[in-house]
């Protein structure tokens, strides 16, 4: 049988909906797949994230823009040590698991070399200007074998591929024209948001043991047309060839030991 998400397990992009609601959303007859593609979403939106922790229960980690809420407190046994980073202390101060709140940028991390265990960060790499950079950071501040979580969009999602182009004020009035309903619109420039650049960039920082994870988003936008043409592009991307049309991408990789 099926097993229902519950709402700690949809995607950040859902608007914190809840499973029912979303599944009303989706025509019957596509119902069947999106409980499918929901529960594969819960598991690397939630179970997979959260056990990329394990071990850390009791070392310093830190979580590179953690806005207002992180999947690492919702562990069995959270972390004890989080450092929670982000460019918004308004966001930051409503997030109630790291233990350490820091206002700042991954660009330039305020932390000293080789301190952290691990690095997580969720849906920040889509707007990033200096990729390598940032990977440089993250390694500079990894103790070494320590571990770094990557979880972002892909750009070649053809929802996500026009945000490399346009403006913010352009992207607010299609969403605007067409009436999609999203969370936020930031600068987003996908620099590094592609199988091939996450690899090169990590790789190029000194990162081994590199791993990238395709998975997609079972329902982010309204109106309900717009669901409908992201759960029939989740299907073509069913297929090996069009894989990288898949909504999201993770990395994970490590500090040589």
């Amino acid at each position: 049988m099926t097993r229902k998400p519950d709402q700690q397990t949809l995607p950040k992009g859902a608007f914190r909906s809840t499973y029912e609601w979303q599944r009303r959303q989706v025509p019957p007859m596509f119902r069947g797949y999106w409980e499918r593609l929901a529960v594969k979403n819960g598991y690397y939106n939630h179970k997979f994230m959260a056990d990329w922790a394990d071990g850390f229960e009791d070392e310093l980690l830190l979580e590179a823009g953690c806005g207002d809420n992180t999947t690492l407190g919702e562990r069995k046994v959270p972390p004890k040590r989080l450092v929670g980073l982000d460019p918004l202390p308004t966001d930051m101060k409503k997030n109630p698991w790291p233990r350490h709140r820091v206002c700042g940028v991954i660009e330039s991390l305020p932390f000293a070399d080789e301190c952290f265990a691990g690095v997580y960060s969720d849906s920040v790499f889509e707007h990033i200007d200096d990729p390598g950079r940032v990977c440089g950071e993250f390694f500079r501040v990894l103790k070494p074998g320590g571990r770094v979580l990557i979880n972002t969009n892909s750009v070649f999602n053809p929802f996500m591929f026009p945000n490399k182009f346009m403006t913010i004020r352009q992207r607010e009035w299609v969403k605007r024209k067409l009436k999609i309903i999203s969370e936020g619109t930031y600068e987003a420039p996908y620099r590094i948001n592609t199988r091939r650049r996450l690899i090169k960039y990590l790789s190029q920082a000194g990162y081994v043991n590199i791993r990238i994870y395709r998975w997609g988003v079972p329902s982010m936008y309204r109106p309900k047309w717009v669901l409908l043409l992201l759960l029939l592009m989740e299907l073509l991307a069913e297929i090996p060839l069009f894989c990288g049309l898949k909504h999201r991408l993770m990395a994970t990789c490590e500090k040589p030991k």
